[in-house]
């Protein structure tokens, strides 16, 4: 990674990652995390939080001493270009399968709620250009779109969580531990399949002006540990773990629930706004950085190698639905173990 532009400050960083990963802790992981635990799945978050922090260390062990380059420079100066090639290709895998899982849950999504009449091409083709836009305007663009995107995304949390209270019963929550630990060990592993998405830090760090501090990253893992904790305990409170298990998108569902007054009702379209910008900036975001691998010098906004790789992702949508899903499963249980 030679040529490298410096231009995020931390604090742009962080609002990227939590906009991205974001949309994996807050909506695609809830669906898997209450198949594994039940009505323990809340449980999990607290038991895996602490085991994140651990591994917190080691990211910020890794950032402190990687070269302004970045980590994998220093790889390939240290032991070596076929050594770095190694360590490339298992992150570059999970960049390319996490964007086109994020499309994949954006089409389905989109297709049953809002656009049941549109053909599924039309569907593939409009997002696949959106973020292929996204990734080619470069990541200061999507850093800034970040600070502008997500302070309404957040709002909206908080207002879905404030005006569902009347329809929430804590008592959903418990007993805990009624099937054992099992339940809960399995939790652990979906939940830190999405704390541990946090290591995009270090693929970010050669862009960052100033030096990235652990409290930096500390606040970062809390965030994304709320964004699982809060619609996951919403959902168990609203609909008992047993319904909400059955749900293919828990959180979109306290949506559909929300009503103010009598006459105010149907108000999940804002879900969309919150579902394209988190998707957007994580399916750019992870293309741009899919892209560095194939450059031999980085400039901070564009990459030629990019629409062979739109085009492959796009290839990949058109399989069946079935294989989308157990692609997905298991690289949440691989990333977590």
């Amino acid at each position: 990674m030679q040529s490298l532009i410096k231009i995020l400050v931390p604090r742009q960083l962080f609002l990227m990652l939590i906009l991205s990963t974001g949309l994996l802790n807050h909506v695609i992981l809830i669906p898997n995390l209450l198949q594994a635990a039940g009505r323990d799945s809340w449980i999990s978050v607290i038991v895996a939080y602490p085991i994140s922090l651990l591994f917190l260390w080691l990211i910020y062990f890794i950032v402190k001493n990687s070269p302004n380059e970045g980590f994998f420079s220093m790889i390939a100066q240290r032991l070596g270009k076929g050594f770095s090639i190694l360590f490339s290709i298992p992150v570059m895998l999970f960049l390319f399968l996490s964007a086109f899982i994020t499309l994949r849950d954006l089409m389905i999504w989109l297709k049953a709620y809002f656009l049941g009449e549109t053909a599924v091409f039309v569907i593939s083709f409009i997002l696949i250009l959106a973020c292929f836009l996204v990734t080619l305007a470069g990541v200061k663009s999507m850093a800034i779109s970040s600070g502008l995107l997500l302070p309404l995304v957040i709002l909206l949390g908080i207002f879905i969580a404030l005006t569902n209270t009347t329809v929430k019963d804590p008592h959903l929550l418990f007993p805990i531990l009624a099937d054992g630990y099992v339940p809960v060990l399995k939790g652990v592993i979906y939940v830190l399949s999405g704390l541990l998405e946090i290591y995009i830090v270090i693929l970010l760090q050669p862009f960052s002006q100033e030096q990235i501090k652990f409290k930096h990253l500390f606040i970062l893992l809390t965030a994304l540990t709320g964004l699982i904790f809060g619609p996951l305990s919403a959902a168990i409170m609203e609909f008992g773990p047993a319904e909400a298990a059955h749900f293919r998108y828990p959180a979109y569902e306290q949506w559909r629930v929300l009503s103010i007054g009598e006459y105010i009702s149907h108000l999940d379209f804002f879900a969309l706004y919150q579902w394209l910008a988190g998707a957007l900036i994580r399916i750019g975001l992870f293309m741009y950085l899919l892209g560095t691998f194939f450059s031999k010098k980085m400039k901070h906004y564009r990459y030629s190698i990019l629409i062979p790789i739109n085009m492959n992702r796009k290839a990949l949508v058109s399989r069946r639905s079935k294989q989308a899903s157990f692609i997905s499963d298991w690289l949440f249980v691989i990333e977590g173990l």
